[in-house]
């Protein structure tokens, strides 16, 4: 494996996320690759007392589409994973819950810094207080069995990765339970 060396980075874009340019050396060669900072974020894989899987149906501008997701929202500053995974339940599904870690992987690490952080959230309450949700946010709640949700990710129905790692990732641990 070739070695690597950072020779310089370089912010070109400072917002809710920030873009730099990356020059670094990788064996003999000298590369550029542009980066996207983003905080860390949290996903909820969130089962009710009948195994049912919540998800959220919303549209994403980026797709141009409305996608099936789990639950999940970026860390605020001052937040724990746990924190923001509790805060996040509740804007979106209106749900409180006992949350078990579960795993944690990069969502696009060939360009993004973002970490996810994945929990099982189990125990499921109403919000005595639901927070509002955000601004770019219309939120459709779907509640559907672990096969069913599956099956839309095997028939390409949910094509969000998160959720399609959240789903597999459950569906093996139930299985060796």
């Amino acid at each position: 494996m070739a070695e690597h060396a950072i020779i310089s980075s370089s912010k070109l874009y400072s917002g809710k996320i920030s873009l730099r340019l990356d020059k670094y050396q990788m064996g003999n060669k000298i590369l550029e690759k542009e980066i996207i900072e983003h905080q860390d974020s949290v996903g909820i894989i969130a089962l009710d007392k009948k195994d049912n899987i919540i998800l959220v149906e919303q549209f994403r501008i980026a797709t141009r589409d409305n996608l099936l997701e789990i639950p999940a929202g970026k860390i605020e500053n001052g937040e724990t994973p746990d924190t923001a995974a509790l805060r996040e339940m509740n804007e979106e599904i209106g749900f409180s819950g006992k949350l078990t870690p579960l795993f944690q992987c990069y969502l696009a690490p060939g360009y993004d810094t973002e970490k996810m952080h994945f929990f099982l959230a189990s125990e499921l309450k109403l919000s005595k207080k639901r927070l509002p949700q955000d601004e770019d946010e219309e939120i459709k709640i779907r509640r559907m069995k672990l096969s069913s949700a599956l099956e839309k990710c095997l028939s390409g129905q949910i094509i969000d990765c998160k959720t399609i790692a959240a789903i597999m990732m459950i569906l093996k641990i139930k299985k060796r339970a």
